[in-house]
């Protein structure tokens, strides 16, 4: 499951969301901004206060896993794997 099916499954919860750029919590209102394609605020886990994340960023994002608790989605995603096509990486190359 991506990101954006999550939000749109769960309309009325919270999502505290660690990130590959950082920590992002989504209020039910800034879930339904980021799916009308509006940037929200995160923290990218350093001395930084926060910084912009975009839907295109955000809304693609694999779930790797999710829990439920008190109406919010705590939730680890990653970018989407790229799919390896089925030939060996050895295939066609030659090493000197």
């Amino acid at each position: 499951m991506i990101v954006q099916e999550m939000l749109i499954k769960y309309p009325q919860a919270s999502f505290d969301m660690m990130t590959p750029g950082g920590f992002v919590f989504l209020t039910p209102e800034a879930a339904r901004e980021l799916l009308s394609g509006k940037s929200v605020t995160g923290h990218p886990g350093v001395s930084e206060p926060s910084r912009v994340v975009t839907a295109d960023e955000l809304l693609n994002q694999e779930v790797v896993s999710s829990e439920y608790s008190n109406n919010v989605w705590h939730i680890l995603s990653d970018f989407p794997q790229m799919e390896q096509d089925s030939a060996s990486p050895e295939q066609g190359v030659k090493l000197c």
